[in-house]
């Protein structure tokens, strides 16, 4: 096995929290979300082992977008704890801030998408994957972003 290269988590448990990563893109005054499982959400998902935060958070939003993408900022840490039949999932969400940068292109995970108003957004409580993508977006309108700068220490003791 070549350890360099990113695994996938392929079996899930939930027992303890787990890390999600993602980005919100704006454009126009329009936020992009994706049609999951019946509900809308902004790209995102479950980093991989050995991939750090920013790379996985770039990587689900391309998959499940189509679209070529720059991070820009950091927007920041979100903790979503809800009840899924007989599980408690503890999600802490690790959420970029990212621009398109080129042109759709093809990916086996592609996902339904649509650009959105922050009130018709505000209006699909019931039809949002999560509720706090709405606390997400009053984040971002009230201007607060962090540089990346504070994810430069990635390091894979694993390799030595």
């Amino acid at each position: 096995m070549n350890k360099s290269r990113n695994i996938s988590i392929t079996e899930r448990h939930c027992a303890q929290p787990f890390m999600v990563v993602g980005c919100l893109i704006e454009q126009d005054g329009k936020f992009l979300l994706i049609h999951q499982n019946g509900k809308w959400n902004q790209p995102s998902g479950w980093l991989g082992l050995r991939e750090s935060i920013i790379e996985g958070a770039k990587r689900e939003t391309e998959e499940e977008t189509g679209l070529r993408i720059e991070i820009t900022d950091f927007l920041g840490v979100y903790t979503l704890i809800k009840q899924k039949g007989d599980n408690i999932l503890h999600a802490v969400k690790f959420i970029f801030i990212a621009e398109p940068s080129g042109k759709k292109f093809g990916s086996d995970e592609m996902l339904k998408s649509k650009w959105f108003k922050t009130e018709q957004i505000k209006s699909m409580k019931n039809q949002l994957w999560d509720p706090d993508i709405v606390n997400e977006i009053d984040d971002y309108s009230a201007g607060r972003k962090y540089p990346l700068e504070i994810f430069t220490n990635f390091t894979d003791l694993s390799k030595l």
